[in-house]
């Protein structure tokens, strides 16, 4: 009896929160309505389908989590058997692709424009951070022998040949992710002017709109040439990295990125050239004779692309740049991660007298000289030494949470992120008091903070501190070996792989820095792109979390404390994203109050970050 009470309860715990999560998200929606300005997409019927498809989904994988795992569909009591019956035959995590379904559903019913194109998105982000720093981790924790292939999974990285499901289902999922990526930049930004350029102006034969569509049919016939499995699951992959840069650059400069669509025909099955070009460079890696062949095919299809592109030389220029980061995203990668590591041992200290300053310091300081002097420049002369004061205030802040959290006998002077948040709020109130509009102040913090933030994180790198924890594959992990590293004298993991937590975390700031401060040239509102900060910081700082090893952080209930400071940074950010804000006056350019300003402050966040007393057992004295 006691045992069928307690279930009770959680049942409907779990019930407060499937409906509580929608109702968090209409709401945001709603009030964001009046913030974004983006086109609103209503579809009574196609709504309707997404919906009861989503749901259906849903509610089947909820049915089979509670008959097949003998327990509840929610994280705080998971299901103790592993499943993989019903739905989860079908791909992983049905229940948040019916979630996501429904979701978008329903704002393409009701016709909710901040709902199809900010609240959906970054929901799945949230959904796909959650599986990525919690569940996947969770999972191979409690079912360590457990696995599944479902039907739709990415082919195999083995050299098996290939099978027709392997084929189709990457079939489905490039066409699907082309598909929709087109549909949204069409929807988006379909009548923007190219930035320069032409369509190609050869064979007039050629300019029928029908021919282009030939290019959707090399793309199906693709992965019926490619043989072994790791090919096709290369194709996939490369396929997907590439129309992800599709979409981001278009999104952000659709006349530059967006330009590959037609001016005329169907916008949907539009092919940009790199599939084409990332397709050709796997069947030419296979068979030459047969790539010979299909080459002179693709040529002849991209020039027709060509054709019918906006601009040309836009279409062609930006594949080319996409071809080469998604096709050698490997190699990139490996060269990345050497050069972090190479960082990670590089640490120098030069001692004078009682004085020391480390080499690390080098990097924030420069990332603060660049952070200020770009903020000084975006909001003006006025605001230069406005932000200089507010480092200071955000910098202190940093400093006294991480003495709460993280102070110890051997870290007497740590600094902490989320100090730094919690400076924001002081900083803005005394920008306030001083008779300045703190939003601004906000807006251009937050449009310049990812890229301080990621350049710093090279003094992660050489400190130690941020670090991961340990792992086997040497095509992902690193190693420290100097003694003053965190890792080494600190968490004793010296010459252990590790993640290279501070390089995902660079990866993800330099991307987030490109879309926000373009956000802040568009004119968009700043509490808007201050909320997006906060949203996007926390995503990736709660998976990122979720691969640190440092000793000194507390867990709490399953997840690390900096998880939990995540998500209310995440709930503070939709909070922004909602408040709306009159357009501030700002004199943009460059000035030398913004070189002074930045000189200070460079100065400063190096002192406070690189130079300490190494033979003081103070507070605040010591850096390691």
């Amino acid at each position: 009896m006691k045992q069928k009470s307690s279930f009770t309860g959680k049942f409907l715990y779990g019930t407060f929160f499937v409906l509580l999560v929608p109702a968090i998200l209409w709401l945001w929606a709603r009030f964001t309505g009046e913030v974004i300005h983006l086109p609103v997409i209503e579809s009574k019927i196609g709504g309707s389908i997404l919906m009861i498809a989503g749901g259906s989904l849903m509610f089947w994988a909820m049915f089979a989590l509670m008959h097949y795992g003998r327990g509840l569909p929610m994280n705080a009591y998971p299901p103790p058997v592993f499943v993989t019956q019903g739905p989860y035959r079908l791909f992983r995590h049905p229940i948040y692709w019916g979630f996501g379904l429904l979701m978008i559903g329903y704002f393409l019913y009701v016709g909710s424009a901040s709902g199809i194109w900010m609240v959906s998105p970054l929901t799945v982000c949230g959904m796909v951070a959650l599986v990525l720093g919690y569940e996947s981790i969770e999972l191979k924790r409690r079912f360590p022998d457990q696995g599944i292939r479902t039907v739709l999974d990415y082919p195999e990285n083995r050299t098996d040949s290939a099978d027709f499901r392997d084929r189709l289902t990457s079939l489905i999922w490039v066409l699907s992710y082309l598909i929709i990526s087109n549909f949204m930049i069409g929807k988006l930004h379909g009548s923007a002017s190219p930035f320069f350029g032409e369509p190609l102006h050869v064979l007039p034969g050629l300019g029928n709109p029908y021919f282009s569509y030939l290019n959707i049919v090399l793309i199906v016939v693709f992965p019926f040439l490619l043989k072994k499995k790791n090919t096709l699951r290369e194709w996939e992959v490369t396929c997907f990295i590439s129309l992800s840069f599709s979409a981001f650059i278009a999104f952000l400069y659709p006349g530059i990125g967006a330009q590959y669509l037609p001016p005329q025909g169907l916008v949907l099955l539009s092919v940009p050239i790199f599939l084409i070009l990332l397709s050709l460079r796997l069947v030419f890696r296979q068979s030459r004779t047969t790539a010979l062949v299909i080459t002179m095919v693709g040529v002849i299809l991209m020039v027709i692309q060509l054709i019918h592109s906006r601009s040309a030389i836009l279409h062609f220029a930006s594949s080319i740049l996409i071809f080469i980061l998604s096709a050698f995203y490997l190699q990139i990668w490996i060269f990345l991660k050497n050069r972090a590591e190479k960082i990670a041992n590089s640490w120098k200290e030069w001692v004078f007298g009682k004085v020391r300053v480390i080499n690390h310091g080098f990097y924030v300081g420069f990332a603060a000289f660049g952070g200020i002097l770009l903020a000084g420049v975006l909001a003006g002369k006025e605001y230069a030494f406005v932000l200089l004061v507010f480092t200071f205030i955000v910098t202190i802040c940093s400093a006294l949470w991480a003495q709460v959290v993280e102070g110890s006998a051997k870290l007497k002077r740590p600094f902490g992120y989320y100090g730094g948040i919690v400076g924001i709020l002081f900083g803005s109130l005394i920008v306030w008091g001083m008779g300045f509009n703190a939003w601004v102040v906000i807006g251009v913090a937050s449009a310049t903070m990812p890229w301080i933030q990621a350049i710093g994180r090279l003094r992660c790198l050489v400190n130690g501190c941020c670090h991961g924890r340990k792992i086997d594959n040497p095509a992902i992990g690193i190693r420290y070996f100097h003694p003053r590293s965190r890792v080494c004298n600190i968490s004793g993991m010296k010459g252990e792989l590790v993640h290279p937590t501070q390089l995902y975390s660079i990866l993800w700031l330099f991307w987030l820095g490109i879309f926000l401060i373009t956000l802040w040239i568009k004119g968009s509102s700043i509490p808007l792109i201050f909320g997006l900060y906060l949203i996007l910081t926390s995503l990736g700082r709660f998976v990122e979390e979720a691969y640190r090893g440092e000793v000194q952080t507390p867990l709490v209930k399953g997840l690390h404390l900096y998880q939990w400071t995540a998500i209310i940074s995440l709930v503070v950010g939709i909070v922004m994203t909602a408040i709306p804000a009159e357009p501030a006056v700002i004199h943009s350019g460059f000035n030398l109050a913004s070189v002074l300003a930045a000189s200070i402050g460079g100065l400063f966040i190096f002192f406070a970050m690189g130079v300490d007393f190494p033979y003081s057992n103070a507070r605040f004295s010591r850096l390691v």
